[in-house]
């Protein structure tokens, strides 16, 4: 049987509404009330003095590189630094090469997860029909640069394609999706 007296800690449980210096007893890796004296005696005792104890963090908007860029990053290395600063889920965002937008992508990463990750890892997908319409439109080409806003100025919302946004933001005015600003030939500007 395992027992550890964790001492001193700050104990944040947001579910009792605790925020407050305390210790915390593990029997065989989980949580107890309490431990009776005999248990205490047996106990490994840690002391937290300076260090919070909380439920375990969620970070829904992780970059882990894998498939594709093992070399910046693996779901293994990505999850052990997830797991280092008190993440215990992670939610892995799909820009990755090949962009994550099939079945067999989702289940290389499942299977990478269960094979290397100490974190829960849940995997996100690029919609293809989404991509694909994005990938289709021909570039646009300029002798204006594109910080300068000019009449032919052309504003697009991702989200609707309908938006109607000051070029002076970032953000649709309309949906608050990021915008793109192209600059376009009018067909009166000379060439």
């Amino acid at each position: 049987m395992s027992l550890i007296w964790i001492t001193n800690a700050r104990v944040i449980d947001p579910a009792a509404k605790r925020d407050a210096a305390g210790d915390l007893f593990v029997r065989d890796g989980l949580l107890v009330g309490s431990l009776g004296a005999a248990d205490k005696k047996g106990a490994k005792k840690i002391d937290a003095r300076g260090l919070v104890a909380c439920p375990g963090l969620v970070d829904i908007h992780v970059h882990f590189r894998e498939p594709g860029q093992t070399h910046k990053e693996t779901i293994g290395s990505g999850s052990r630094a997830a797991a280092a600063g008190g993440f215990t889920s992670v939610v892995c965002m799909p820009n990755t090469t090949p962009v994550v937008d099939n079945v067999g992508t989702i289940q290389f990463i499942k299977d990478a997860a269960a094979r290397d990750a100490v974190v829960r890892i849940y995997p996100t997908a690029a919609s293809p029909r989404a991509r694909k319409a994005n990938n289709s439109r021909p570039p646009v080409r300029s002798s204006a640069p594109a910080s300068s806003p000019s009449p032919t100025t052309a504003i697009a919302c991702k989200t609707t394609r309908s938006c109607a946004a000051p070029s002076n933001t970032q953000k649709c005015s309309t949906c608050r999706s990021w915008i793109t600003v192209r600059t376009t030939r009018s067909p009166t500007t000379p060439r």
